[in-house]
């Protein structure tokens, strides 16, 4: 019996099972971050370009700026993505375009999925 304790053999496939798990789920959180990163950066650049293009004289319309937004989105699922929407004002008498989208989207690992988590970014422009 005592033979049997001091064997060595399979040690490492037994630390490799109890080690894979936990580093898996660190991995595809690293991942899922940086699915949401890019996300983030491309919903901030479409509304941003969108605002710089609401003040060029003559004002576009609402069609047209919805259509430069929905161009210029990078790193968006478009099954996630909703239509961004405009607001049109004015403040102090000064007239603005208020753009504004959300993205929402679960986040996916490997054996669960986790509710929405939704972005969202609004650039106003005078």
């Amino acid at each position: 019996m005592m033979r049997l304790f001091r064997n060595q053999r399979g040690v490492s496939a037994i630390e490799f099972a109890l080690a894979l798990p936990p580093f898996l789920v660190l991995v595809m959180g690293a991942i899922q971050l940086g699915v949401i990163a890019s996300a983030r950066t491309g919903l901030q650049h479409a509304v941003d370009e969108g605002a710089r293009f609401a003040t060029i004289y003559p004002r576009p319309s609402n069609a047209e700026i919805i259509a430069r937004v929905t161009s210029r989105e990078f790193g968006l699922d478009p099954a996630y993505a909703q239509a961004p929407t405009i607001v049109q004002g004015t403040e102090y008498f000064v007239p603005y375009t208020e753009i504004s989208m959300s993205y929402s989207r679960p986040l996916n690992f490997i054996v669960f999925e986790t509710r929405p988590l939704t972005i969202s970014y609004t650039k106003r422009a005078y």
